[in-house]
């Protein structure tokens, strides 16, 4: 039994040691763990940054998509609304053109008949002045239509070239754009 005693007694010197030895881990272990809480905090808030980063990246991205698509539309409504006029004032021209002949026909014939009745030939005078006037009334309203007509058109024509200059430059905020993302 003291034999025993005596090992029990070398035994706690050892156990001691291991206590010991436990203790300094338990600490470094501590702070290790803390370290790795540190860290583990310091890459959430970054990770968090990062989502914030990324939400207002695709907020911006939607607002250009949904701004660019609206230009997009509001062009292609003006590029319509245009056509449309240019077509209406096409077919006015068009019309007036045909109003023009027709009234220059009428003139053609009145001074025809001017003619006769200087020759001698019977009509009255009247009907052929009423006949001029009427021509040259046609054909004035005719004139100012046609002119109403064409600077429509060359309205038209100016609206087309201005929406074909804002496209032209969309394109090239958008290749500037794509260029700033590579």
């Amino acid at each position: 039994m003291l034999h025993e005693e005596a090992i029990g007694d070398r035994k706690l010197p050892s156990l001691q040691l291991t206590y010991d030895e436990l203790r300094e881990e338990n600490t470094m272990l501590k702070r290790l763990i803390r370290s790795m809480q540190s860290s583990l905090e310091s890459r959430m808030y970054t990770l968090q940054s990062l989502e914030r980063q990324l939400k207002a990246s695709l907020a911006k991205e939607q607002r250009e998509a949904w701004e660019l698509q609206s230009f997009v539309q509001l062009t292609e409504w003006s590029i319509q609304e245009m056509t449309q006029r240019a077509l209406e004032a096409e077919s006015n021209v068009e019309k007036l053109k045909h109003e023009i002949l027709i009234l220059q026909r009428e003139l053609e014939s009145s001074k025809a008949e001017n003619e006769n009745l200087r020759a001698g030939q019977t009509m009255e005078l009247g009907a052929v002045k009423h006949n001029i006037d009427f021509a040259l009334q046609n054909l004035h309203e005719i004139i100012t239509g046609a002119n109403w007509s064409i600077r429509q058109l060359a309205s038209g024509a100016e609206s087309l070239h201005f929406v074909a200059e804002i496209l032209k430059s969309t394109g090239k905020i958008s290749e500037v754009e794509a260029e700033k993302e590579l």
